[in-house]
């Protein structure tokens, strides 16, 4: 301490003062304004990135494009920006952009995996082999793709687990995309005893298909015996549907004519190994739809039935809302003139009912 007090004696701490209050008042001032500045123009880079997110989004542009655009977009206008504030406060850039480049090779190098993933990341944005919200399976992982960066892609799970795919594996491995096209097929196999009638079997299946009323009508429905396995006749049931119906059928379908087997006598065999003499004449007798429990579980099923109809006729007018937004959008005179015929063609329509209806009172 003593030391320190005897090396300070020497010092004109007026001097540095004065020399620390100049340096505030010229270069202090001058980097203080720019950090400001730096700062208000971070606040405005991400203002005006927002509103151009909005504006994809108003547009209903595609999500993974116009995430990528918005996220490079604002990181390079940042770096931009900092790198201008470098300049302004007297520091060489050129000797950094240097140095970035220097560091840049010996990164890459030792990052070749992570530059491939970029790679992949850009061409998986420019062939759009996915996009975000399908269904996908890929690198030995399925889900909804959530968000594609530039170096992965994260899924998530139909039981809300996330998954992280590499860009170079998802790029690199066959990509099951479920969600691409507009309709599925499903296909379903019905088990059935030797013993009961295949065709009454079949009639049953096509008519619980009919009730679903969830079916593609350009499309055919498929119902005929696939195999005559070792304990039972196999029918398999084909029909297509649109893509956000898929599981709501399938699931309507597997509990249905299960339903419309036992109340049929119709019985699903399971494999087993008789050691008895076994009467073919005896058959299951149907279930009794007076039992309270089978009320109740056919009520329940009813009202299931009831809530995907809804949720069906509400996808269906957005899906149709959708439409219409695009149309106008592309053409708005051609969607103007198209929206007034249509409502001159329901006017001539009333009035050709209200005329019928006037013909047959008279009658």
């Amino acid at each position: 301490m003593k030391r320190f007090l005897l090396a300070g004696e020497g010092i004109d701490w007026n001097q540095v003062w004065n020399s620390i209050i100049g340096w505030l008042k010229t270069d202090g001032l001058k980097i203080l304004i720019a950090l400001v500045v730096l700062w208000l123009c971070f606040k405005i880079t991400n203002f005006v990135f927002w509103r151009i997110s909005a504006r994809f989004e108003k547009r209903k542009a595609d999500k993974t494009l116009s995430r990528v655009i918005v996220s490079v977009g604002r990181k390079v206008v940042k770096l931009f920006l900092i790198l201008m504030f470098i300049s302004y406060v007297g520091i060489d850039t050129s000797s950094i952009v240097a140095a970035i480049a220097a560091s840049a090779v010996a990164v890459g190098l030792a990052l070749q995996g992570a530059l491939s993933n970029l790679a992949a990341g850009v061409l998986i944005i420019c062939l759009r082999p996915f996009r975000i919200g399908d269904y996908i399976e890929c690198a030995g992982a399925n889900g909804t793709v959530e968000d594609i960066g530039l170096f992965q892609t994260r899924l998530v799970t139909p039981d809300n687990k996330v998954v992280i795919v590499p860009n170079s594996s998802a790029i690199s491995s066959n990509v099951t995309n479920y969600s691409i096209k507009k309709i599925r097929r499903v296909e379903l196999i019905f088990s059935i005893a030797y013993e009961n009638d295949f065709r009454k079997a079949k009639y049953l299946i096509e008519k619980e298909v009919e009730k679903t009323k969830l079916t593609v009508p350009e499309k055919p429905i498929f119902v005929n015996i696939k195999e005559h396995n070792t304990s039972s006749i196999d029918i398999v049931m084909r029909a297509w549907v649109k893509s956000p119906d898929y599981w709501d059928f399938y699931w309507m379908m597997l509990e249905s004519v299960k339903l419309a087997f036992d109340k049929n006598g119709i019985t699903i065999p399971y494999s087993q190994m008789d050691v008895h003499i076994k009467d073919d004449a005896k058959l299951p007798s149907p279930v009794e739809e007076d039992d309270e429990m089978v009320k109740a579980q056919i009520e329940k099923y009813h009202e299931s039935r009831e809530q995907i109809y809804e949720n069906r006729e509400k996808r269906l007018k957005q899906e149709k809302e959708d439409e219409e937004f695009q149309e106008r959008k592309k053409d708005p005179v051609k969607y103007l003139a198209k929206k007034k015929k249509e409502e001159i063609e329901k006017k001539k329509a009333a009035q050709k009912k209200k005329k019928e209806q006037a013909a047959e009172t008279k009658k």
